[in-house]
C-alpha cells in the first residue's frame, strides 16, 4: 500500500476504530538533532576530504612531472641518435676525401671517364692568374651624386 498524504496515517488494526496520531516533531526530537558532537564529525570529515583533495593534486604534479621528464629524456635520446647518424656521415665524406684526394685516382677518372689524354710539355700553356685581367671602373656620376646628398645633409645639420 503507498500512503500519499502523511497526515492522514493510521496505526493499528483498521477494524477498530484507529487513534489517529499526527507526527509532528516535538522539542525533544529537535534537540536530539542539534548535537554538539555533530559539529566535530563535520570539522573531521571536512579534513579528511581536504587532506584528500591535497594528496590528489600533490600526484597530479607529480605525474605531470615525471611526465615532462620522460619527454626531454625522449627527446635527448632522438637527439644523441641523430648526432650519432651525422657523426657516421661525417667519417663516411672524410674517408671518400680521403680518396678522391689520391692523384692517381684522379688520373686515373680523367683518362677513362672523361677521355682527357696526358699534356706534352711542348703543348701546355702557362698563364699568371696574380695578374687582374679585368679592369673595373666606377660610375664617377652615382658617387659624386651620393657624395652631393651627403655634403648637403651634413650642412644643414651642422648650420
Amino acid at each position: 500500500m503507498i500512503l500519499m498524504n502523511k497526515e492522514s496515517m493510521v496505526n493499528g488494526n483498521t477494524a477498530l476504530q484507529p487513534e489517529y496520531k499526527p507526527y509532528k516533531e516535538t522539542e525533544e526530537r529537535k534537540i536530539k538533532t542539534k548535537d554538539p558532537n555533530r559539529a566535530l564529525k563535520v570539522k573531521k570529515k571536512l579534513k579528511v576530504i581536504r587532506n584528500i583533495c591535497v594528496v590528489f593534486i600533490v600526484g597530479v604534479i607529480l605525474v605531470y612531472r615525471y611526465c615532462a621528464i620522460y619527454n626531454s629524456q625522449t627527446e635527448l635520446n632522438s637527439i644523441e641518435n641523430d648526432i650519432s647518424e651525422i657523426n657516421k656521415q661525417n667519417e663516411n665524406l672524410r674517408v671518400e676525401l680521403v680518396k678522391y684526394n689520391n692523384l692517381g685516382y684522379i688520373e686515373d677518372n680523367a683518362i677513362n671517364k672523361l677521355q682527357m689524354k696526358v699534356p706534352d710539355k711542348g703543348n701546355a700553356v702557362y698563364t699568371n692568374l696574380d695578374k687582374k685581367v679585368i679592369k673595373v671602373e666606377e660610375n664617377s656620376d652615382e658617387s659624386e651624386m651620393h657624395k652631393g646628398i651627403l655634403s648637403e645633409l651634413k650642412q644643414l645639420i651642422w648650420r
